[in-house]
């Protein structure tokens, strides 16, 4: 404090009372501003964690709507001749699969050329394979090397590699052509025929051919090696001729999956249930008796508990997941002589329904799909939560700027009270002086009367 001198020409207390007059003038400000910060970021810290208990409970409904969440399967292979995907609909079942023949494209090999520096002369050479087709200028400067490399260059090339091979017998243009399957034969034709050595005079070292199959007997010709819908919604990729067993497919939905993500919506929604007890707790919750938390725990609430129409499961508690008298999801445990218990109907949906469990969820009307879009209404970029947090800072900005226009007017406050005390203490300190002397004056004439007495 700037006012430690203040009372010593009157002797007064005036730093004392200068000091209760400042703390008469701070303390309730400061308190009321303290107070008010501290219920700010008591309710900022709750709706941040509301807000990360939505969002955790988002990233649990975004795995059950996504388009392949129950439609995973599983695909055993009994070797490696084949590879083998489907789209999550394929039925059931066994399959004996024979790679008969293996598709490939076309190599062909120039003739004979002295040397990869050689000229040959110039034109246009093109390239065609089945509906494919791309050219290439030549130029009279251009040697092999040079004609390779305009080859590979070319942006129109469908798929041809040349590549240069200096053997005992010449220098050879090699092509070969990535467009497999016997409709689509790789040939050369030219515009001149000084390129006839690359082009029209070219030997088929390979020729193009399909990839052949059996499928449980059945004979299947392709122009590649990927065999789609022979089996539906399935692709095979032939991968290797076969010599001895034939390869045993093996489809079975993934039940297990679909059973995980089933617990994970359960867990994750009572996680949810939890913190958000825990935060609207009447005496400790940070946001004790909040409007959001009803609101959201009523909306999520009526979507558990409705019918969607879109699947014929019908809603959870045919799939034997209940609510319990907490609030909490569970599955049913109950069970009579005419309904099954919550564990066996669900899975029993899970093995003899999987599609309809999915639709369940992840329909446009889905269990999933519908809380996911009233958790969005809170946490995204202009829901309900965002918009409370921005308006909490906002709010702690105005604290913190009225903090310091308080700080500014305690001091001017301050400084005036020195002015005025400083003035009194001048004042007093004057009177005392005026006082000392006719106090000192009496006593002087006092002593001089009786002395003359």
């Amino acid at each position: 404090m700037s006012f430690t001198n203040l009372g010593i020409g009157s002797g007064l207390p005036l730093n004392t009372l200068v000091e209760g007059l400042l703390n008469a003038e701070r303390v309730p400000t400061e308190l009321r501003l303290n107070a008010r910060q501290e219920n700010l970021q008591l309710e900022l810290s709750g709706v941040g964690a509301f807000r990360s208990a939505l969002s955790s409970f988002q990233d649990t409904l975004g795995k059950l709507t996504a388009n392949n969440a129950f439609n995973q399967q599983t695909i055993t292979t009994s070797n490696d001749n084949i590879s083998v995907t489907t789209n999550g609909f394929a039925s059931n079942g066994e399959f004996d699969v024979n790679v008969q023949q293996l598709a490939s494209g076309t190599q062909l090999k120039s003739a004979a050329i002295a040397s990869s520096a050689t000229t040959l002369g110039s034109g246009t050479l093109t390239f065609t394979a089945g509906a494919n087709n791309f050219t290439v200028d030549i130029d009279a400067a251009d040697d092999l090397s040079a004609i390779r490399d305009k080859i590979n260059a070319e942006s129109g090339n469908f798929g041809v590699t040349a590549n240069i091979i200096n053997a005992d017998s010449g220098t050879f243009l090699i092509l070969n052509s990535t467009q497999t399957g016997s409709a689509n034969n790789l040939s050369v034709t030219t515009s001149d025929p000084s390129l006839a050595a690359i082009s029209t005079n070219n030997t088929v070292n390979t020729a193009a051919q399909d990839a052949i199959i059996t499928v449980d007997g059945n004979t299947i010709t392709n122009s590649s090696n990927e065999f789609k819908n022979i089996i539906e919604d399935v692709t095979i990729t032939a991968n290797a001729l076969t010599t001895t067993e034939n390869s045993r497919i093996t489809i079975e939905q993934d039940t297990a999956s679909a059973r995980e993500l089933v617990d994970e919506f359960v867990n994750s929604f009572n996680t949810l249930s939890t913190s958000l007890t825990g935060l609207a707790a009447p005496r400790q919750g940070r946001l004790a008796f909040d409007p959001n938390i009803r609101q959201i725990r009523q909306q999520i609430t009526d979507v558990l508990l409705d019918t969607v129409s879109n699947s014929s499961v019908g809603n959870l508690q045919n799939l034997g997941i209940e609510l319990d008298d907490n609030g909490l999801l569970q599955v049913s445990s109950f069970s009579s002589q005419n309904i099954a218990s919550g564990s066996q109907r669900l899975s029993n949906a899970l093995s003899d329904n999987l599609e309809e469990v999915g639709k369940l969820f992840a329909s446009d009307d889905g269990v999933a799909t519908r809380i996911s879009a009233i958790v969005d209404t809170y946490v995204n970029s202009d829901g309900v939560l965002t918009q409370r947090q921005r308006s909490l800072n906002e709010q702690l900005e105005d604290v913190s700027e009225e903090r310091a226009a308080f700080a500014v007017r305690l001091a001017d406050f301050e400084q005036r009270l020195i002015a005025q005390f400083t003035a009194l203490d001048s004042a007093v300190a004057g009177f005392n002086s005026t006082r000392d002397f006719v106090t000192n004056a009496l006593r002087s004439s006092s002593s001089n009367n009786n002395s003359n007495n």
